[in-house]
């Protein structure tokens, strides 16, 4: 099939689970995206990645961000055309139409790589079974709760020798003000989507603040530094605020977390 010039044609296969890895993680360098697919589809070569991207961004369907300074590796996020092209093809996230005002706040970049790096650490050690990012969430609950439940950074599966498990994850860059953390404990005891809560900080005074904040909190919280965890994982120290601050390692603070069903409203979005 021939196209006329200017035309992009864009590969169910190869395109469109680039534009909604950079869609859902909101920001994402072109290193972490390739490691992502890589994950994923076997023979996925570096260059064919970047050629794929260097096409969308002349398309105007992703943009390479000014944040990139700072890294080695470009970074991209979607465009409001990226956006409406996904939802002309059955792609539509309530949480982030293509009529929306901003897209993505430059302070949220280094928090969503964050949390890709993290995706990433359980993805190639074979323990992430599934990965529900925010923006996804958060259109679960729109449909589902009216926008009552808690929009987690991730809701994810996890696979160990003894079984399957779920539970959500945060990401705590910063902290936030004592009026913030009280809002917070409210949408946690009345959130039924999760019943256990790993907390993952950039630093041990963001650790020692949430271990504060989050007492009184009526699910299974855990608090570890992320950068332990990325690299240690189910040996990871994690501070179990639910059982009077007792520290233990991920893979047993994951025994008080539920056990994997195999058909929730947790999946019915990415079923869609």
């Amino acid at each position: 099939m021939r196209y006329r010039k200017g035309c992009i044609a864009i590969s169910d296969e190869h395109d469109l689970p680039v534009l909604l890895h950079i869609r859902n993680t909101r920001a994402i360098t072109l290193n972490q995206l390739y490691r992502l697919l890589a994950t994923e589809k076997s023979g996925i070569a570096r260059r064919s990645v970047h050629w794929r991207l260097t096409r969308l961004e002349q398309a105007g369907l992703v943009l390479r961000m000014t944040s990139s300074q700072f890294f080695r590796q470009p970074i991209f996020r979607i465009t409001p055309l990226g956006l409406s092209y996904l939802e002309m093809r059955g792609h539509t996230l309530i949480s982030l139409p293509s009529t929306g005002r901003q897209i993505l706040n430059e302070t949220q970049v280094f928090h969503a790589l964050e949390l890709v790096e993290i995706r990433l650490a359980l993805r190639e050690s074979g323990l992430l079974q599934t990965w529900q990012t925010e923006l996804e969430l958060a259109s679960r609950n729109l449909v589902f709760y009216g926008g009552a439940a808690k929009d987690y950074d991730a809701f994810i599966t996890l696979q160990t020798e003894e079984g399957a498990w779920q539970l959500a994850l945060e990401y705590e860059r910063t902290v936030k003000g004592s009026a913030r953390y009280s809002d917070i404990r409210a949408v946690l005891n009345g959130d039924k989507t999760a019943d256990a809560v790993l907390y993952l900080t950039s630093s041990h005074d963001v650790s020692h603040v949430l271990a504060i904040e989050m007492r009184g909190v009526k699910k299974t919280i855990g608090v570890a530094l992320s950068e332990d965890f990325r690299r240690d994982l189910l040996r990871t120290p994690v501070l179990n605020i639910g059982a009077g601050h007792a520290v233990t390692s991920f893979r047993e603070f994951l025994h008080a977390a539920p056990r994997a069903t195999k058909a929730t409203d947790r999946e019915f979005l990415s079923a869609l």
